[in-house]
């Protein structure tokens, strides 16, 4: 008997026997393809063995992990709670001061976060430009912020808040109806605001529709290209009461943006919001 005849797999329903009485070459290819299918069942069961592993493995894992995952709500409050100053700390009693104020004192205090926001805004902005600081200039700004950005930011966002989907706040259905009401209703009218109150401190009110006719269309463009989304964070992430001190705090970057474009850009274009 061939010896390829002898090494047929046991279990495989065919003896050497049976075998012999078929012809070598036949045998010798009926013998290769049971092997084969023997070694495809053994890799097989060893697949199914390591799928098993890796099951018990990520069963492992997720008993591990919390039973729930956290809603984005509490998610976002145990952000905010770490980002809180210490109570104890310097930082934290100021903190609890402004916040404390700003809830007595809403318009007040926004009009001095609003004056603070400018005042370091185009310190900063002409800081960078480098050249002889405008004493003036930064004067109307921060007048412009404590007069008009803080008090009529305050009631628009009120209004907003107040008027696009209070029932769910912070959906994103409301926050994009929301940003588009202040890109496309807000930032030009607030603009043209903008140029109205510097060119009547200035003393040249007939500037006022030059100023508009030249310089509305640039600025929009700039502004369209950092504060939509940044609008965007703010009525997903920012509480009511915050939105002031929040887009000031923008508005220092901002103004460092526009310096870094060139000192007559950065004069035609500083303040917006």
């Amino acid at each position: 008997m061939p010896a390829g005849l002898r090494t047929v797999p046991a279990g495989l329903g065919l003896s050497p026997a049976r075998l012999a009485g078929v012809c070598p070459h036949a045998a010798r290819r009926r013998t290769t393809q049971l092997v084969r299918i023997s070694s495809s069942g053994d890799a097989a069961l060893r697949s199914v063995d390591r799928a098993e592993s890796f099951h018990t493995e990520v069963e492992a894992l997720m008993a591990a992990l919390p039973a729930e995952a956290l809603p984005l709500e509490e998610t976002l409050e145990q952000l905010k709670e770490q980002a809180t100053p210490a109570p104890d700390s310097p930082l934290g009693r100021f903190w609890r001061f402004y916040n404390n104020a700003l809830e007595r004192h809403p318009v007040a205090v926004k009009s001095a976060t609003s004056f603070v926001g400018f005042l370091l805004g185009d310190v900063l902005a002409q800081t960078i430009v480098g050249a002889d600081f405008d004493v003036a200039r930064t004067l109307r700004l921060v007048l412009f912020g404590m007069f008009m950005d803080g008090p009529v930011g305050h009631v628009w966002y009120t209004v907003l808040d107040r008027n696009v989907f209070p029932e769910d706040p912070r959906s994103n259905k409301a926050v994009v109806v929301k940003m588009l009401l202040d890109q496309l209703l807000w930032a030009p009218v607030f603009s043209c605001v903008f140029f109205t109150f510097i060119h009547l401190l200035q003393g040249h009110p007939e500037n006022i529709l030059p100023a508009i006719q030249s310089k509305l269309v640039p600025m929009m463009i700039a502004n369209y290209a950092v504060w939509p989304i940044a609008h965007i964070i703010n009525f997903k992430f920012v509480p009511p009461q915050q939105r002031i001190l929040y887009i000031n705090c923008c508005q220092i970057a901002w103004s460092a943006y526009l310096s870094n474009l060139s000192s007559v850009r950065l004069r035609s274009t500083h303040g917006h919001f």
